[in-house]
């Protein structure tokens, strides 16, 4: 599952609420939040919520971040209890925004 743009106070519910509708007799799940230009702390409660339904349902999970994300959970997820992957491109480290991606992936024009 595929998220871009912003999350914050306005759609961090809707998004727990839509991935908890979508996961029924799932197994695995991944979250890439790397086209999240803006992660805030209402993102991480749902993250959180998130990590409660897949634990509760025996789903194995994974969030695939970028810069502006792991910043945030750096410090609101200290304790590293959320499932996150390690990064696997350049891009998920370096101060690239959703806009920059989009950019690569069309060659530049």
């Amino acid at each position: 599952m595929t998220v871009e743009g912003e999350i914050d106070a306005t759609n961090s519910r809707a998004l727990a609420t839509y991935v908890e509708g979508q996961v029924a007799g799932t197994r695995r799940l991944v979250i890439d939040l790397r086209l999240v230009d803006f992660f805030g702390t209402a993102g991480f409660a749902a993250l959180h919520y998130i990590n409660v339904i897949c634990s509760r349902n025996g789903i194995d999970w994974q969030v695939r971040c970028g810069r502006q994300v792991r910043r945030l959970l750096a410090i609101c997820d200290s304790a590293q209890e959320l499932p996150l992957e390690k990064p696997r491109s350049v891009l998920d480290e370096v101060r690239a925004s959703a806009g920059d991606r989009q950019l690569l992936i069309s060659g530049n024009n």
